[in-house]
């Protein structure tokens, strides 16, 4: 079994009243070299207390999720539910690295254990800024408005999401080139994570019966998660499946309406959303900028 990493202070201003209700151990025998079973969407460890609003007990798996004052509390072990060459070798997750055509390096980080807290406010409010495309440069620390750096929202899978920024310089377009086949990599802390469109993601969704497909721009519905200020991160439709207005798009394809889901459902009232839909909208990659003013993670 992996050793926990210790929790490490990512954000300011976390609830610090907990619910108590989180199985704190990772996955039994997890990074194991010794027969453990393949952790999978079937045997990841998914729990939701019974006041979680109905939006992430029907779209969310690999997550314990609970209500801690005013915010959705997630919380993680952050091991991806699929194969992957950035897994240590002899993981019974582990896969050999596929270059694709010799477009692709690995990056020399290893997928951790993590212990991560992620809260998601109930009623986000909003700072009162105008995304522009001034703000959307894909380079942290250009802008007092981005999501901080590292872990900055939860996915469908468990797996934390970075926004769509680089370090400074490093340079986004170039760092999706060592995303292993389901578009994540691990950095230096072997933290695994999203930048973007992902089919780690959508395969939740054909899990959970909403689609047919994990293919981004073909699926039914594409949704890919929640930022820790309450922002919303679709794919090429709303969650309803139906075509997005973008005539009030800003400049990260974002914009303020209803989330309804499949079945009628309003899950949230005139919440932003960001929509990522490569070939179709500019932006490739997920929110940089942060719309709400709280963002929460340990």
């Amino acid at each position: 079994m992996q050793t926990l990493l210790p929790l490490v202070l990512l954000a300011c201003s976390a609830p610090t009243d907990t619910t108590g209700a989180f199985d704190t151990q990772p996955p039994e025998d997890s990074g194991d070299t010794g027969g453990a079973p393949e952790l999978t969407l079937e045997n990841c460890p998914t729990s939701a207390t019974d006041d979680v609003p109905g939006f992430y007990t029907t779209f969310f798996r690999c997550s314990e999720i609970g209500v801690d004052v005013d915010a959705v509390e997630f919380h993680t072990h952050n091991l991806p539910p699929h194969r992957s060459a950035y897994y240590p070798e002899g993981d019974p997750n582990w896969e050999a690295w596929d270059d694709r055509g010799g477009a692709y390096t690995q990056n020399p980080n290893t997928i951790a254990t993590q212990d991560t807290l992620l809260w998601v406010p109930n009623e986000p409010v909003a700072k009162g800024i105008t995304v522009t495309t001034a703000l959307v440069d894909g380079i942290g620390g250009t802008s007092p408005e981005e999501y901080r750096g590292g872990p900055a929202g939860m996915g469908l899978d468990g797996v934390v999401l970075f926004s769509g920024a680089a370090g400074p310089q490093d340079d986004i377009a170039q760092e999706q080139y060592t995303f292993d086949t389901w578009d994540g990599h691990p950095q230096e802390q072997g933290v695994y994570h999203h930048h973007s469109p992902n089919p780690a993601d959508l395969a939740v969704l054909v899990y959970n019966g909403f689609s047919t497909t994990d293919v981004a721009g073909s699926a039914e519905i594409e949704l890919y998660g929640i930022a820790c200020d309450g922002t919303v991160i679709l794919g090429c439709t709303e969650l309803d499946g139906s075509q997005p207005d973008s005539s009030d798009f800003d400049a990260q394809n974002g914009h303020v309406r209803d989330i309804v889901g499949p079945d009628g459902a309003v899950y949230f009232s005139g919440r932003y959303h960001t929509h990522v839909c490569p070939g179709l909208y500019s932006d490739a990659f997920f929110p940089e900028i942060q719309y709400y003013d709280r963002c929460d993670v340990l």
